[in-house]
């Protein structure tokens, strides 16, 4: 017993008496040993500096000498970090290898997260690494915060750096609402979704890094049952679940086909809690026959409003305007532009200059534009009447 359990192991006293003692010896070859049931079984071990590393408990134990193993039934554990009880688990059954080598953990695993923020990670089987501070999860783990959800079909959970690391088809899911994740966890669908190639995530400060590709759905709020979610491709992924921002990498494409509305750049950052989206790059940004390209977004999903910082320009049929910089309402088509202001109408190929414009784009749309200290310059042509 000496080997399995170290000066830190408490196990109380043995129950179960040998039947075998009651009757007359088999033969050798016969003889097993059969294992030893203890009230209850208290592993712990500490750091290099004498404070507690991590403790697995049990209120029932059954250890094979033979084999050196210890079947434990509804197993909690606790890990510290510097001396401190970050992460608190516990499963249906548990086994114990050796002096604590290794510890499979088995059936309704939880893990939670002590302080804030509070996380919980959840799946059905686990080996726990104590010596090399790590926990690998095989059986779809899936990882709460406060308002989403990380899940794929393995994971390996790297306790001393506080890093969870997800593979095959991780995915993302963020709610608008949030939620608590050791009280009820959300029971509808996930507002966005997004899928990557692989994950890293840490619980503590938020931290997430995906390679690609990237592939997302978000369902806007009131989209009707059957109606098609916005779309969303990326390089790649970085960001932080606690701020909720996201930032798309590389080459970015959104489609909202619903609304006939299309993005396409690179380097987009997005801000859930807000719902807004800003670029520094050029990009291309679309809404039925209209187009509008520049460089340097911003858009406000709330106020449905898009500002260009730099070389702006908004077209459709028959109309024409740049400008150094302008701002747009694509839900009421209201345009303002400022700075070497360009207004270009097919109609009697009108051309008028300005510093300041403001008007409506769409159908029966008019523009006011003016120069105050100076002056509107407009060309047009007119078509003489035939004599």
């Amino acid at each position: 017993m000496s080997r399995f359990l170290p000066a830190a192991v408490v196990v109380a006293v043995v129950l179960l008496p040998l039947a075998a003692c009651r009757r007359s010896r088999p033969p050798i070859a016969d003889v097993q040993t059969p294992p030893f049931v203890f009230r209850s079984l208290d592993l712990k071990q500490q750091d290099a500096g004498g404070r507690p590393a991590w403790q697995l408990t049990s209120p029932e134990a059954r250890y094979d000498l033979r084999r050196r193993l210890a079947r434990a039934e509804r197993p909690k554990g606790l890990i510290f970090a510097k001396g401190q009880p970050l992460y608190r688990l516990q499963a249906d059954s548990g086994t114990v290898i050796g002096d604590g080598q290794a510890i499979l953990l088995e059936g309704n695993l939880r893990v939670e997260r002590l302080s804030k923020p509070e996380v919980l990670i959840q799946a059905t089987r686990a080996r726990w690494l104590p010596q090399q501070k790590l926990l690998l999860v095989d059986r779809r783990p899936e990882a709460y915060d406060q308002q989403g959800r990380l899940r794929a079909e393995r994971a390996r959970f790297r306790l001393d750096a506080d890093t969870l690391e997800l593979s095959g088809a991780p995915r993302l899911d963020r709610w608008a609402q949030r939620f608590h994740p050791f009280a009820a966890l959300p029971s509808g669908p996930p507002e966005t979704t997004i899928q990557v190639a692989s994950l890293s995530w840490q619980p503590g400060t938020g931290a997430l890094v995906a390679p690609g590709p990237v592939v997302g759905e978000r369902r806007a709020a009131g989209l009707p049952a059957g109606g098609q979610p916005q779309k969303l491709l990326a390089e790649r992924l970085e960001g932080n679940t606690q701020q909720q921002t996201f930032s798309l990498l590389g080459a970015v494409q959104l489609e909202d086909s619903a609304r006939g509305q299309r993005f396409t750049g690179r380097d987009l950052r997005l801000d859930l809690s807000s719902q807004s989206g800003t670029t520094s790059l050029p990009f291309q940004l679309s809404d039925g026959s209209r187009r509008a390209t520049g460089t340097g977004l911003t858009v406000e999903g709330l106020q449905a409003v898009a500002s260009i910082a730099n070389q702006c320009h908004v077209e459709q049929p028959g109309e024409r305007l740049n400008a150094d910089r302008c701002q747009w309402n694509w839900r009421s088509g209201a345009v303002s532009a400022e700075g070497s202001v360009v207004l270009q109408r097919a109609a009697n190929r009108q051309t008028s200059r300005a510093t300041l414009l403001q008007g409506n784009l769409g159908e029966g749309g008019s523009f006011a534009i003016s120069a105050p200290g100076g002056r509107v310059v407009s060309q047009f042509q007119v078509t003489g009447r035939p004599r």
